[in-house]
């Protein structure tokens, strides 16, 4: 299986723990991701002009060169799927191509890396490879992009891609209402206090469900729950304390790597009780 690689803007700045847990447990998988060259960002938060912010992302697509392209990024994601629909008008097609040096054919699929794993390779061939069952709860989260209606990828309001991929590695999906719910990202530079509200309702909740770890798949996700953790606790006067990981390193870990190998040392919220539970050493 091979895919062009689109990876965003964070696997190579605030989301390195992820990129190692995606080469150590894609690698082991056999899945080839080749990393597009000269990529650019894919303009989903800086760019309110729609020729260029279309541009941008076609510009992404355009470098495919026939094959599917594959992301870890939900934003990344949810703008490729966008772009893609439309470039369906002749017009702005048209438009955006006059300004690419390599023209856009409209035949490149974007994909999640979720999508990737659960659709493309199958649970069950990932379940193959699980060393170490699981014995953990953690909780589902897919972030307000993933799973948008024109991402056409799973429910856009009761999503299980993920609860089923976390109950192929032996651990227990918990019930949780904000799966799909926006945790503050997007707005945490322009509205920090909203940001960290919306934080604080996911968090509480995923501590009260008495999961432990929360599950993401998106970079801007992982640091805004995990990184602005502490802020969230220090506004609120609450204690959380619950560790945030990548899907690809709960992969990882019933996968049998170790910890490390994930990246999931460079956390900000501790991942030892969890490791631990697992029974690993961080």
């Amino acid at each position: 299986m091979k895919y062009s690689y689109y990876p965003g803007c964070a696997q190579h700045g605030t989301a390195v723990d992820y990129r190692i847990s995606v080469e150590a447990v894609f690698g082991r998988l056999g899945i080839e991701l080749e990393e597009v060259k000269n990529w650019n960002c894919c303009g989903a938060l800086h760019v309110p002009d729609r020729t260029v912010k279309t541009g941008l992302s076609a510009r992404t697509l355009a470098s495919a060169k026939g094959l599917d392209m594959a992301t870890p990024c939900n934003l990344c994601y949810s703008n490729l799927m966008r772009a893609q629909t439309a470039l369906q008008d002749s017009t702005l097609r048209t438009r955006v191509n006059e300004a690419l040096t390599e023209k856009y054919d409209g035949n490149t699929k974007p994909k999640h890396l979720l999508e990737v794993i659960v659709k493309d390779l199958g649970l069950p061939k990932l379940a193959e490879q699980v060393k170490k069952p699981l014995k953990i709860k953690a909780v589902p989260y897919y972030g307000c992009l993933l799973t948008r209606p024109e991402n056409n990828f799973d429910s856009p309001e009761n999503p299980k891609s993920l609860d089923d991929l976390i109950v192929s590695l032996g651990a227990e999906p918990v019930k949780y209402y904000y799966k799909t719910k926006c945790c503050g990202g997007p707005i945490l530079i322009t509205n920090e206090d909203l940001a960290l509200n919306l934080s604080k309702e996911l968090l509480v909740m995923a501590k009260e469900s008495g999961a432990d770890c929360v599950v993401v798949t998106c970079p801007m996700c992982h640091l805004q729950l995990d990184a602005k953790q502490k802020a969230v606790e220090s506004k609120f006067n609450i204690k959380i304390d619950l560790p945030i990981i990548y899907f690809t390193q709960l992969m990882g870990l019933a996968m049998g790597f170790d910890p490390k190998e994930l990246g999931l040392s460079r956390h900000l919220v501790p991942t030892d009780k969890l490791i631990a539970k697992i029974g690993g050493k961080q």
